[in-house]
């Protein structure tokens, strides 16, 4: 796909040389504390306040034409809504604006008089087209790269994910939960807004293009109002996109679309243009949950940690290409609802034939449990026959392995010493094999539980919480490698 002139500058948002924020305060302090934990060049940002002369350690000029810039790369625009307007047009005339954060609120989404506001907006930056504005109504951008956050809660380091959220506070909690729950990183984030300018579409054509991210995750509830052929122009760019496209759609029912409304103002679409969309491109629907949307970003990151640096055409021969899974664990009865939790979702358990029963048995001829699947091996993970056990159950038609994780044994050191050391060389044989382990290792409130996940994240195995969530984002992963693999085969 073809760079445009517009893709290449929107590097400078995330990646910028100078930043200003206007109308500085102190109730701002997010804005700029978000710079500091970044690590931004602070002698490059500036701070223009009427009434102060120092904020957070930062001297304040009076008003935009004492900066001693001619550039701007990003303007950060926090007024009240009446002076907007007026604000950025002396700005537009005063100075060469690379991009606008337009932060301010009460516009298209709130009511008439707000409509009016953004109308003159488009009208405004359309006449000064070098110049390109997200919101109004957003929360900013997010790029550890570019030492550039809205909050000093996010992590400084950088990994290959871009999100595009029409909510700021989605947004804020998919980065905070991503990674203090599986320590993901990300590369680029961007609250949109209203859309008055910059669209949604226009950030996928960048990800899509940019070597830093290999995964595009948005949340979107409507097309903007200021945008033609929006849904078509989405549906097309969505067609080519090779990159792996999570989409949290919100509005899905009649009551949510009046919540949209007066949320970033977006136009309602029918969800036939969602079915459209989801069924002639390789993009993935989340359901209405942040959790599932943090869980399969997940798992896709786990799958570009291993599979990242090959050439495309390899890499998506290792999605899984089936849906068959193996659960180890040691309950027959939390096996028998293992089944019904997978079955119902759409995953299959396929029994033992005959060889397998046989191998399985002359490895270990067990008197309790089941060597069936799932694999019930209570009393026998410390042992070398739990290794052999779980290789000789992984045929070649098995694509997930599934090993329920018990946190109180760590608090017997020898004993699980031992198990550990089995569960490595378990992780080492499936990897081997290309085919994907989970482990679950259910929530308790323990620090035990805390220190185990832990070690698990540290070697790198997927962990989830619950069978339920590691088996819908592993069906994602399915999805948009079967997608993939049928367009670019």
């Amino acid at each position: 796909m073809m760079q445009t002139s517009t893709e290449k500058s929107l590097k400078l948002l995330f990646n910028p040389r100078n930043v200003v924020i206007f109308e500085a305060k102190e109730k701002l302090n997010y804005f700029i504390n978000g710079f500091k934990s970044q690590n931004f060049n602070l002698d490059n940002l500036y701070l223009v306040s009427a009434s102060d002369e120092e904020l957070f350690g930062i001297k304040c000029y009076k008003t935009i034409d004492e900066l001693p810039i001619d550039t701007i790369d990003l303007l950060i625009l926090a007024v009240k809504r009446e002076y907007l307007i007026d604000f950025l047009t002396h700005f537009l005339n005063k100075k060469k604006i690379n991009f606008i954060h337009i932060f301010t609120a009460g516009t298209g989404e709130f009511d008439e008089i707000g409509e009016e506001i953004e109308i003159e907006l488009k009208k405004i930056l359309d006449n000064h087209s070098s110049t390109k504005a997200i919101g109004p109504n957003c929360m900013g951008v997010y790029c550890p790269k570019g030492h550039n956050a809205y909050l000093p809660i996010f992590p400084t380091e950088d990994g290959k994910i871009g999100l595009i959220f029409q909510s700021g506070d989605l947004l804020t909690r998919t980065i905070v939960y991503g990674n203090s729950r599986y320590h993901i990183a990300f590369s680029k984030g961007v609250s949109v807004g209203n859309c008055v300018n910059l669209q949604v579409s226009d950030f996928i054509e960048y990800y899509e293009n940019d070597d830093e991210i290999d995964i595009i995750a948005i949340y979107f509830e409507g097309f903007s109002k200021y945008q033609t052929f929006g849904g078509k122009k989405l549906l097309n760019l969505l067609k080519f996109v090779k990159k792996p496209v999570l989409i949290l759609k919100g509005g899905l029912t009649k009551r949510a679309q009046s919540a949209v409304i007066t949320h970033t103002g977006s136009l309602g679409t029918n969800n036939k243009i969602w079915n459209v969309i989801y069924k002639q491109t390789p993009s993935i629907e989340v359901s209405s949950s942040l959790d599932e949307m943090v869980d399969s970003i997940y798992i896709f990151n786990e799958f570009f940690k291993r599979y990242g640096e090959l050439l495309f055409g390899e890499q998506i021969k290792l999605y899984p290409k089936g849906k068959n899974v193996l659960v180890i664990l040691w309950s027959g009865g939390e096996g028998v609802l293992n089944t019904d939790i997978l079955t119902k979702i759409g995953l299959n358990l396929p029994l033992f034939n005959g060889k397998t029963i046989e191998r399985l048995r002359n490895v270990y001829p067990i008197k309790i449990g089941s060597l069936s699947n799932p694999l019930d091996l209570p009393w026998v993970s410390r042992s070398n026959e739990y290794v052999e056990l779980c290789k000789a159950a992984i045929t070649e038609n098995i694509d997930l392995i599934v090993i329920h994780a018990n946190p109180w044994a760590m608090l017997d050191k020898q004993r699980f010493e031992s198990y550990y050391k089995n569960l490595r060389e378990i992780q080492g044989y499936i990897e081997s094999l290309n085919k994907i382990l989970i482990i679950i290792l259910a929530e308790t409130p323990h620090k035990i539980r805390t220190q185990y996940y832990e070690l698990l994240l540290k070697d790198d195995f997927i962990v989830y919480p619950s069978l339920e969530r590691a088996a819908k984002s592993f069906l994602k992963l399915h999805e948009f490698g079967k997608k993939i693999n049928r367009i670019h085969s």
